[in-house]
C-alpha cells in the first residue's frame, strides 16, 4: 500500500461531514433538537432550517427531502444537523485534524444513545469536500491522476465534472471531481478543483445504542478508506505542494 501523509501544513479541507441514518424513526427533528440543547449546555444555538416549513407528509414522500436537514444546532467545535430520519455532525473549520473531529461524533452519537432510540441503523458515512487551489482550468487538471478522453475531445484546460461509485470491501465512494470550483475556507475564497469523496457503509444494525457501541473502529475503517481515495486521486506533484508529513 503506498505510503499515504499522515498531515498536510495546506489543509485544503473546506467541509468535513459524518452522517448516520435511522430505518425508520417518529420525527428525529422533533425529538433531538430539546435534548441536545439541554445535554450540551447552555452555549449552544438551535436554528430552524428551511426544510422544516414542508410538511412532514411531503418530505417523507419525496426522494429530495427525505433526509433534509430541518433543525441545525451550533456549538464551539461542531454542528448538528438533524433530519427526520439522519443525524449529520459537521467540524467547524479551521479542520480540528481527525482524532479531534472523531471524539466529536463519539460523543454526539453517544448522547444521543441516551435515548433508547429502537430503530435500526440503515448506514454511516464520512464525506470530505477538499478544493486545490489553481488559477486556471489547466492547473487544476494537472493536480488530478486522471486521463480524460470523450471521442476525440481530450481534456485539457476545459470546465469538467466527473462522478463516480465504487463499491470496494463493503464501501461504496461516491468521488466528485470539478473544475471551476470556489468556496469560502477559513473566512477567505478559494478557487481551484474540488475533490469530493463520500464514503457509505450500509449496515443492518438493531438499535442505536449498538451502533456506538461499535462505532469507533467502524469510523477508523471508514476514513482511512476515505483517506486512500482521496490522495490516490492526486498526482505527487500536487501532494508535494501541500506540504505532507509521513512520520
Amino acid at each position: 500500500m503506498t505510503l499515504l501523509p499522515k498531515s498536510l501544513e495546506k489543509e485544503p479541507l473546506v467541509e468535513a461531514v459524518f452522517e448516520v441514518r435511522l430505518n425508520d424513526t417518529p420525527q428525529l427533528a422533533d425529538i433531538l433538537p430539546g435534548f441536545l440543547l439541554h445535554d450540551l449546555g447552555p452555549e449552544t444555538k438551535v436554528q430552524r432550517l428551511p426544510s422544516a416549513e414542508i410538511p412532514y407528509p411531503m418530505r417523507k414522500e419525496d426522494t429530495n427531502l427525505r433526509f433534509a436537514p430541518i433543525q441545525r444546532i451550533e456549538t464551539s467545535n461542531f454542528s448538528i444537523l438533524i433530519g427526520d430520519r439522519n443525524v449529520i455532525v459537521s467540524c467547524n473549520l479551521p479542520y480540528p485534524k481527525w482524532p479531534n473531529f472523531k471524539a466529536s461524533i463519539l460523543d454526539v452519537m453517544a448522547r444521543i444513545a441516551k435515548l433508547g432510540l429502537p430503530e435500526a441503523i440503515e448506514r454511516y458515512s464520512v464525506k470530505y469536500v477538499n478544493i486545490i487551489p489553481a488559477s486556471n482550468y489547466k492547473e487544476q487538471i494537472a493536480k488530478i491522476a486522471i486521463s480524460t478522453k470523450l471521442g476525440d475531445l481530450e481534456i485539457r484546460d476545459e470546465q469538467f465534472t466527473l462522478r463516480v461509485q465504487r463499491i470496494e470491501e463493503e464501501i461504496i465512494h461516491i468521488l466528485t471531481i470539478s473544475t471551476g470550483a470556489g468556496a469560502k475556507s477559513n473566512g477567505s475564497e478559494v478557487f481551484g478543483v474540488l475533490v469530493d469523496i463520500d464514503s457509505i457503509k450500509n449496515v443492518n444494525i438493531p438499535n442505536f445504542q449498538i451502533f456506538v457501541d461499535n462505532l469507533e473502529d467502524g469510523l477508523e475503517g471508514l476514513k482511512q478508506s476515505n483517506k486512500e481515495k482521496f490522495f490516490g486521486c492526486l498526482t505527487k506533484e500536487a501532494i508535494q505542494e501541500m506540504g505532507p508529513t509521513y512520520e
